[in-house]
């Protein structure tokens, strides 16, 4: 079984909206062998939505819409959806009934314009909506089931885990296997070069290669009509093939971030970490802080971005600047050995660097950062030019730091 989802909404078409719902229901979906075969953003357009659902219906056994079910103009699934499969739209005074007794709760009349929420597609079992006014929809239309949901995500959750466990979970003929890899310090091509010659060779392993700054992902996806058991055969041959050809870039086989994998292996070592940054602003103390149980190892860090910080809370010598600049291995090293001593943390981490797109000087381009770590084992000091724009170059720089700090606790 394959599927299709449309997100409906002309806000999600602006450049800083992201739709959340298909990123969960592909994920739940997979879990139980179904794909997701396209998505697809379509604007409060009756004709357009009608127009993609009669077509989508035509390629996948599995058709998601979410939002377009509220009550003003603009909202347009139910109509759609109805133009789209040929069916008429018919009036649940019911449903009108439940949806005025919410509002009485709250103490106010129904606005009128709510009772179209009550209109469903003929033939469509309604979904009640306890979290919001409006109903999901499912429809069985032979060889293709449609879903219509509430826009809202944790709306949406609540109708969509339900019904996937009652109606679509059963529908799947697959069992599926996953593992998965993340690679640092090596680019998306490199990875491709390396490794498309391996897995093209399994053409019922399904695998993904995502890029992020400065870690590179490697999904592996098995199904079979049979057994889990064929599905794992297959996908841990070729795991392990792409581990032994990865191995010196592998960061981790889990499914978690770089920080909490960090956070982790100073717990195991029972080690405290500060941090001193410069031109990442916050980020990599932020980064570790989104981690829960983080503050039992994380001590705190401190922004130096100007000079005359660098010297007041973290003691980097007036010289050093004057002599080397505020981006060299001797500030970094004077930044960690300084917040160690400020915060008596076991471990210093620093991070100076050029961020961009200005600031760059002979022998220092954009993207030059430097990185040091000082312990009581001693002081090791790395340094990278990361390509990409500003945001790019300090997320490359958070990601190799917690990477390379995680590498340096394990030797």
């Amino acid at each position: 079984m394959r599927a299709i989802f449309i997100a409906v909404g002309s806000e999600l078409l602006e450049k800083d909206k992201i739709d959340t719902n298909s990123i969960y229901m592909a994920q739940k979906l997979q879990e139980t062998g179904i794909l997701t075969d396209m998505k697809v953003v379509v604007g409060d357009d009756i004709t357009n939505l009608s127009w993609i659902v009669k077509n989508a219906c035509k390629r996948a056994q599995l058709l998601i819409i979410t939002g377009g079910l509220g009550p003003t103009e603009d909202d347009i699934t139910r109509e759609a959806v109805a133009e789209g499969l040929k069916r008429d739209l018919e009036f649940k005074e019911e449903i009108a009934a439940d949806i005025a007794e919410r509002f009485k709760k709250r103490g106010i009349p129904m606005p009128e314009i709510n009772t179209r929420q009550a209109f469903i597609v003929q033939g469509a079992e309604v979904l009640p909506n306890p979290m919001g006014t409006a109903p999901g929809q499912y429809i069985d239309d032979e060889n293709c089931k449609i879903l219509l949901l509430p826009g809202p995500p944790h709306e949406m959750r609540a109708l969509f885990d339900k019904v996937l466990e009652e109606k679509i979970a059963p529908l799947s003929n697959y069992y599926i296997y996953k593992r998965m890899f993340k690679f640092g310090a090596i680019t998306e091509s490199e990875t491709d070069s390396m490794l498309a010659e391996l897995y093209t060779r399994y053409k019922n392993i399904r695998t993904t290669i995502l890029a992020s700054p400065g870690l590179i992902e490697v999904h592996l996806l098995g199904r079979s009509r049979k057994t889990v058991e064929e599905a794992q055969t297959a996908v841990d041959e070729l795991a392990e093939k792409i581990k032994e050809r990865m191995k010196d870039f592998l960061v981790t086989e889990r499914d978690s971030s770089l920080e909490q994998l960090l956070v982790e292996e100073l717990k195991t070592r029972k080690l405290t970490l500060s941090v001193a940054e410069s031109c990442t602003g916050g980020g990599l103390g932020n980064r570790i802080t989104n981690v829960p149980g983080s503050s039992e190892v994380f001590l705190g860090g401190v922004i130096a971005y100007s000079n005359e910080l660098k010297m007041k809370l973290l003691g980097v010598k007036e010289n050093t600047l004057k002599r080397h600049g505020a981006v060299s291995k001797d500030t970094a090293r004077e930044m960690a050995q300084g917040i160690r001593a400020l915060t008596g943390s076991d471990i210093g981490l620093s991070i100076t660097g050029i961020a961009g797109p200005g600031g760059a000087a002979v022998g220092k381009p954009v993207g030059l950062v430097f990185i040091h770590f000082a312990s009581e084992k001693g002081d090791t000091g790395v340094y990278q030019i990361f390509p990409g724009e500003r945001d790019v170059v300090k997320t490359r720089t958070i990601n190799y730091s917690l990477s390379l700090l995680r590498k340096q606790l394990e030797t």
